[in-house]
């Protein structure tokens, strides 16, 4: 019987890859080493690498882009993701970034798997929310706490926001974020973070627009974005998405910097 259970075990090590870190590099806080440890486990039969969002060994680098901002680049493995940042407009009570997000999965045969998110953050002041917007974000049952600060339920049929790309609307209700949190300041401002799936599509449509709107009815504003943010928007689709991270003709930005690191990034 051992040697039948010996043998199963081998058939089980045989059919998947486990990739193991020395955790050499990483100094631990009493001044010791961390131990080895399992990052991930790859299924061959499957091709796709099991990749958790943020591991101690994920590789951590920016890329410069013209304009401002830059695009934080995560690769572990077959594994990656590549976030704008620097895309803000903001008016007079109100401040809204877009960033637009693509995850990149390697399979075994070469070919390659694209996902795509668009994140919101808006910050709203106290004077641009009436006391009806502010029973309906409280609806679920909640109150505000003490300190100010707490977590508003995701109210089914709420629009958060439209972006508008040229003539196109592409409305976001909260119902559909596949993650939202909101918070109420100390001082009554409301700010909140929303995540959402897009697709190719969309992202190009957005990216690529000429005029480029955010609206919204309640509280009710309207903003622009500059040439500024859409020329940062169309650098990112064309370099990641299109050109896999290379610049078409010209470096952008002057390529990668030299800001690289492990584990998790404090840029958001």
């Amino acid at each position: 019987m051992k040697i039948i259970a010996f043998a199963a075990g081998l058939l089980v090590i045989a059919a998947c890859t486990v990739n193991v870190y020395d955790y050499s590099t990483h100094a631990g806080s009493g001044g010791g080493l961390k131990p080895p440890d399992t990052v991930y486990v790859q299924n061959p039969s499957s091709g796709f690498a099991v990749v958790p969002p943020e591991v101690p060994d994920t590789v951590i680098s920016k890329y410069p882009l013209l304009g401002g901002g830059h695009v934080l680049i995560k690769e572990c493995g077959d594994w990656s993701s590549y976030t704008l940042f620097g895309c803000r407009t903001e008016t007079d009570g109100v401040a809204f970034d877009l960033r637009p997000v693509m995850i990149s999965t390697t399979a075994s045969d070469g070919s390659v798997t694209k996902e795509f998110h668009l994140e919101f953050t808006c910050r709203i002041q106290a004077y641009m929310i009436d006391s009806d917007m502010e029973n309906s974000l409280l609806d679920d049952g909640s109150a505000p706490s003490v300190s100010g600060g707490m977590a508003l339920p995701v109210v089914t049929g709420t629009e958060l926001v439209t972006l508008v790309a040229n003539r196109t609307s592409f409305p976001f209700l909260a119902e559909e974020a596949v993650d939202y949190e909101g918070d109420w300041m100390a001082d009554g401002t409301l700010l909140y973070e929303a995540v959402f799936n897009s697709s190719e599509w969309m992202v190009r449509d957005i990216c690529a627009s000429e005029q480029l709107i955010v609206s919204s009815e309640s509280p009710d504003f309207r903003m622009i974005f500059g040439d500024t943010e859409r020329r940062l928007l169309q650098q990112f689709f064309d370099i990641f998405v299109v050109h896999n991270g290379e610049p078409p003709v010209l470096p952008v930005g002057g390529g990668r910097s030299l800001e690289r690191g492990t584990g998790r990034s404090s840029n958001r």
